[in-house]
C-alpha cells in the first residue's frame, strides 16, 4: 500500500531508459512488487480525532461543448448552464474550483465564474467568463473544508524493482542505471506518491515519506530468463477520513460568556467575575 510510488517508478524508469526499458517489446522489463506491510509494534495504538475541520475534495466530469456561457449570445439560457452537487456538506469557508485539462492542467476560476445556492450550501453552477479557454477541460474539481474526524496510521513497505530479460549484460548495465535513475529521482518519486480515495461518508489519503535502497540479489540460470531486484523499505502514512453529517458534531469555534458582544478577534471571551 504505497499509494501511486509503484506506477511513479516504472513511469519513471521506462521513460528515463528508453534503450533498455521503452518500446513494445524492450530487452529489459520492469515491475514493482510490493510485500507485505508492517507497523511499529512498539508504537502506540492510533487514535481517532475530535470533529474538526479537515480539507476535501471532489471532482466531476465536465464538457463544455454545446453549452453557452457567453450572455450576450442568443442563445445563451442561464437555466442550461452546468450544475453540480458537493458530495459533503462543506465547511464555511473558501471554496476553490478549478477546472481540469486532459493534460492535468489545473485551471482557477473567479469568484463571478461560480454561482452558489444560497439554499442548499452544496449546490453550485458553472458559469465561466465568455474570455474563458475551455479547450481540453473535461473536469471541474471543488477544494473545500469539512467536518470530519480522523486517525492516522504509519507503517514500513518492502517492495522490489524487479527488473528482467534474456541478455545478463543487458541486465547488469540496466540495474546500475536503474538504481541511479531512482537515487537522483527520489524526492519526484516522493511527491508522485501521493493517493486519495473515497467512498460515501469515507475517504483515505496514501503519502510515502520516505524510501531507501536495501539490498539488491540476481536470480536466473542457463534455462530460464535473468532477473534482477532491488529492494527499497518505504516508510509510508495512511490518513483516514469519515465526513460528518449535518446533524453531527462541530469544532467549538468560540467561548464566551451569555450576554457579552461578539468580537471577532477574541475567540475566547470570557467575564472573570470574583465574589470578595
Amino acid at each position: 500500500m504505497t499509494g501511486n510510488l509503484d506506477e511513479a517508478i516504472v513511469t519513471l524508469l521506462k521513460d528515463s531508459l528508453p534503450g533498455l526499458l521503452g518500446g513494445a517489446q524492450p530487452p529489459v522489463t520492469v515491475a514493482v512488487q510490493s510485500d507485505t506491510f508492517a507497523t511499529d509494534p512498539k508504537g502506540a495504538d492510533a487514535l481517532t480525532s475530535e470533529p474538526r475541520a479537515d480539507d476535501f475534495s471532489d471532482q466531476f466530469a465536465f464538457d463544455p461543448a454545446g453549452v453557452v456561457f457567453d450572455p450576450q449570445d442568443p442563445a445563451y439560457d442561464p437555466a442550461a448552464l452546468p450544475r453540480f452537487t458537493l458530495s459533503k456538506p462543506p465547511y464555511p469557508g473558501p471554496r476553490r474550483v478549478r477546472l481540469v485539462t486532459g493534460a492535468g492542467d489545473r485551471i482557477a476560476l473567479g469568484d463571478r465564474e461560480v454561482i452558489w445556492d444560497e439554499v442548499e450550501s452544496r449546490r453550485f453552477t458553472l458559469a465561466p467568463a465568455r474570455t474563458r479557454d475551455l479547450a481540453g477541460v473535461t473536469a471541474v474539481q471543488v477544494l473545500y473544508g469539512v467536518i470530519a474526524v480522523f486517525t492516522m496510521v504509519k507503517f514500513s513497505q518492502v517492495l522490489s524493482v524487479v527488473l528482467e530479460g534474456a541478455d545478463a549484460g543487458q541486465l547488469d548495465r540496466c540495474e546500475a542505471l536503474a538504481t541511479g535513475v531512482i537515487e537522483l529521482n527520489r524526492q519526484a518519486l516522493l511527491d508522485a506518491s501521493a493517493a486519495t480515495y473515497d467512498d460515501g461518508d469515507y475517504g483515505a489519503g496514501v503519502k510515502t515519506n520516505s524510501f531507501k535502497l536495501l539490498a539488491g540479489n540476481r536470480l536466473g540460470g542457463d534455462s530460464g530468463a535473468n532477473q534482477r531486484r532491488l529492494v527499497y523499505t518505504a516508510e509510508v502514512e495512511l490518513k483516514i477520513t469519515r465526513a460528518l453529517h449535518d446533524d453531527e458534531g462541530r469544532p467549538i469555534v468560540r467561548i464566551r460568556t451569555p450576554g457579552r458582544p461578539v468580537d471577532p478577534q477574541r475567540p475566547v471571551d470570557v467575564e472573570i467575575g470574583v465574589d470578595a
